[in-house]
């Protein structure tokens, strides 16, 4: 069973690669509205494919893995995809899993392209193209079971809390703008996985105080009509698939 949360594609495409060699169900956790039961088959291992945030994960993975239930679990794998350091991120998906009763997961760092335009560059098509045909390479490794797991030491563990908690912070939804290039295509408010967005006079109002903080919204935009404060309005775009459009 492979279950995964994306919002500009790097981490649907892990999942996507796991589930051609492993199978079972594929779970796109942006489509899920409440919790759910699973019930997995005798030694089938439960894949959980997510992005860094803050050294943790998003409110809306936790949430859901918190309240939903898991049956006959004897192995678990988490890749969190990245931009650059995951941090203590380990220790938070290890807390989690913990806390449900559930096996220690073995945990991967796959370092992708950054979306997080509020506080990084987004590099530019050549740099993404490298990048993410290393990140292939290290991928393939874990889908083989070769590639070496990632390990936090003592300190940044214990810096872990403090890290993820600005995350509460990060996820307000009122440094959101929208300048007059918006044309009302409303792909923001379809691809929210947290409906957070509604079109109002033919423009996208964000109705929540909080969101995930994916920026979902923001890069998948065709005219680059939304920012996040000042930070990201010189910043490149990024989703996936613009950036290995000719490594496919």
């Amino acid at each position: 069973m492979v279950i995964y949360y994306s919002s500009t594609g790097n981490s649907k495409h892990v999942a996507l690669k796991l589930h051609e060699t492993f199978k079972g169900d594929l779970i796109d956790v942006g489509k899920f509205n409440k919790p759910a039961t699973f019930y997995l088959e005798d030694d089938e291992t439960l894949f959980l494919v997510t992005f860094n945030c803050f050294w943790g994960i998003s409110n809306r993975v936790e949430t859901f893995i918190q309240k939903s239930e898991f049956n006959n679990v004897s192995k678990i794998i988490v890749v969190i995809t990245c931009g650059g350091y995951l941090g203590g991120g380990d220790a938070s998906i290890e807390k989690l899993f913990s806390e449900k009763g559930l096996p220690k997961p073995t945990v991967y760092s796959l370092v992708m392209v950054t979306n997080y335009s509020i506080l990084h560059d987004v590099p530019v098509l050549e740099t993404q193209k490298k990048k993410l045909i290393r990140a292939e390479k290290v991928l393939n490794k874990i889908i083989q079971g070769t590639q070496k797991s990632y390990h936090s030491n003592w300190l940044i563990r214990r810096l872990t809390p403090w890290v993820h908690s600005r995350y509460e912070k990060a996820r307000s939804t009122s440094p959101f703008t929208v300048n007059p290039s918006c044309i009302s295509c409303k792909l923001c408010e379809k691809n929210c996985p947290v409906q957070a967005i509604e079109m109002k006079e033919n423009k996208p109002f964000w109705i929540l105080p909080k969101c995930d903080n994916c920026l979902c919204c923001l890069h998948h935009c065709p005219v680059k009509a939304i920012n996040y404060g000042d930070s990201t309005r010189n910043r490149l775009q990024y989703t996936y698939e613009s950036g290995s459009q000719e490594l496919l």
